[in-house]
């Protein structure tokens, strides 16, 4: 069954509705649109084929109808044109884009809370696996013979300290020659070359101190958690503000589900780039609580090391041209603002 330009009208009509009243759309408030002016016995047989090729679906409890995960794909893809923003939406992107923070963490998780203030959803912001990034800066701190503070510093601006205490003194000389051998071994390689052979070269340079065991501690804890992503969920209330979520029980499956960061690769089908934005709808998010919602994401870059994500997650009546434009224009920022503070600083 062909879909003509009429049944893409009155398609791209309902699902505007739906996404404005969250109430089931009919065909009388459809025909009593002027500016569509077809009859409303013409716009029932359209429902009614457009709801047998998938594209609605009717709730048990009402008349009308609501869009289905295709219908908002074939939207998402085809009928909700360029997304656009008014200029009051770009100062207010561009005015909360000012973010002076040193560490990348605090950066994507205040970013996450931007863009869920920005747009009244909840959002999510991953950091990528930091395999790949290097130690710019080793410092060892004496605060007595036996207390020390060991400071790592990498090129994406994660700052990682540790109080260490030793089971014998250490005298100040041998903390300097340790810290100078660390910068200059371990400095400057990806931290997954940090290799138990690597560090036999600092512990013959450094010589026998009580510290060595606790620096190499600290580095494997170190090297542990950049090879982790980091999820930091914002605005998790938000979700109840809507009526898809109303059921407690519902919403917190959902937050639970995109909280786990063994989750993130069901999140990341490749659909339609829009602007440097990508949206999965429903089903396409594979199965569990996803298969019932929406997410908009875009990605941010960290030099070299790798990308992570940042993204809107909400029912599937999402108001998907305003929500990505939004997150374009933020993406761009904070893409800015990363490649500012941590890249063009040497």
């Amino acid at each position: 069954m062909e879909l003509s330009a009429r049944k893409k009208l009155i398609l791209k009509t309902i699902i505007g509705d739906y996404i404005r009243t969250a109430e089931p759309v009919g065909s009388k408030a459809i025909a009593s649109r002027p500016e569509l002016g077809f009859s409303s016995a013409t716009i029932r047989n359209e429902m009614s084929e457009l709801e047998e090729m998938g594209y609605l679906e009717k709730p048990h409890t009402s008349a009308g109808r609501i869009p289905s995960p295709a219908g908002y794909r074939l939207y998402v893809d085809e009928l909700m044109g360029q997304p656009n923003l008014t200029a009051a939406d770009v100062d207010r992107i561009n005015s909360v884009m000012k973010l002076k923070v040193k560490e990348l963490d605090r950066m994507v998780s205040e970013a996450g809370k931007l863009i869920s203030n920005l747009t009244d959803y909840t959002t999510l912001a991953v950091t990528p696996v930091m395999q790949r990034v290097t130690i710019r800066k080793f410092q060892i701190i004496s605060v007595s013979p036996v207390d020390f503070v060991i400071v790592a510093v990498t090129d994406s601006g994660v700052v990682k300290n540790k109080m260490l205490r030793t089971s014998t003194p250490v005298t100040t000389d041998e903390a300097e020659l340790l810290t100078y051998v660390l910068n200059q071994t371990l400095t400057g390689i990806p931290i997954d070359a940090i290799t138990p052979e690597r560090f036999d070269i600092v512990r013959r340079a450094a010589g026998v101190t009580a510290l060595l065991t606790l620096v190499a501690e600290f580095l494997d804890e170190f090297i542990e958690e950049m090879s982790e992503q980091k999820v930091f969920l914002q605005g998790a209330s938000k979700l109840l503000a809507y009526p898809e979520y109303k059921d407690v029980h519902k919403a917190q499956e959902l937050l639970d589900y995109i909280s786990d960061e063994s989750n993130m690769p069901a999140l990341r089908t490749f659909t339609r780039d829009i602007d440097g934005v990508r949206i999965t709808i429903g089903p396409e998010n594979g199965t569990g609580p996803m298969q019932n919602a929406s997410m908009v994401y875009a990605t941010y870059n960290i030099g070299s090391v790798g990308r992570g994500l940042i993204g809107i997650v909400g029912p599937t009546r999402m108001d998907y041209a305003k929500l990505s434009a939004r997150l374009a224009l933020f993406s761009k920022g904070l893409n800015r603002l990363i490649a500012e503070t941590f890249f063009d600083e040497d």
